[in-house]
């Protein structure tokens, strides 16, 4: 896909980046804020988020402020929970550097029964014009993605 590749979940309220593809030519995000603590900011976690209903939503940010990344960081909890309310569950969740500058990145929704998960990209800004069709491709593979994690 060109990307770097994360599989996350969201297990007892935390955010947890479970496994990361990454490559000389397509290096992971530079995770200077924990995902934990950027749910509010990542394609990962307003991915994850919008998996949890408000109460659990709530839950996670009691415990985890949001705070300014960037100059593009939602921090208003009102129109952050909008934004994840009016989500399409069929359509990728994008952070256009929300979370970091110069990194653009995308997340589709794993689900298996009652687990909250996601597939995520992430690249470096001169590619953001690569941005929806590898969301598209991501949101395609998603699938075969959790059947084999399941088997």
């Amino acid at each position: 896909m060109g990307a770097a590749i994360y599989i996350s979940r969201y297990i007892d309220g935390e955010i947890k980046v479970m496994q990361v593809a990454e490559g000389p030519r397509t290096p992971k995000v530079n995770e200077w804020v924990d995902f934990r603590s950027a749910a509010h900011a990542s394609a990962i976690g307003k991915c994850l988020l919008t998996q949890l209903d408000q109460n659990g939503r709530r839950d996670h940010l009691s415990r985890h402020k949001t705070a300014r990344l960037t100059s593009k960081t939602i921090t208003n909890e009102r129109v952050l929970f909008s934004k994840l309310d009016s989500q399409p569950p069929t359509v990728p969740v994008l952070d256009l550097q929300e979370y970091a500058v110069g990194t653009v990145c995308a997340a589709v929704p794993l689900t298996a029964g009652s687990s909250v998960g996601c597939l995520a990209l992430s690249l470096p800004l001169e590619h953001a014009h690569r941005l929806r069709s590898a969301a598209d491709t991501l949101n395609r593979r998603a699938a075969p993605v959790v059947l084999s994690l399941a088997l």
